[in-house]
């Protein structure tokens, strides 16, 4: 649940591209799946590696581009 709604926020504030909040949200959501064990059973594989994905692309995003500094300074100083 916490990383459907960290993709949210990627996808709402604009500091991050969409797709990577995108493929954030796909990944919280197959982890919702696990609260059901025969489903999780079926999906376990997939779910694992779109998680991963998308974690994996998180960090390679902020590692090389890091957040976008110009829309992050005009939300702080519209709040």
């Amino acid at each position: 649940m916490g990383l459907s709604l960290l993709a949210a926020c990627f996808s709402i504030g604009g500091f991050l591209p969409r797709p990577l909040g995108w493929l954030m949200a796909l990944a919280g959501l197959g982890w919702l799946a696990f609260l059901s064990p025969p489903i999780a059973k079926h999906l376990s594989l997939y779910i694992e590696i779109l998680g991963v994905l998308a974690e994996v692309s998180l960090m390679l995003w902020l590692l090389v581009m890091g957040v976008n500094v110009p829309r992050w300074k005009e939300q702080a100083s519209s709040v």
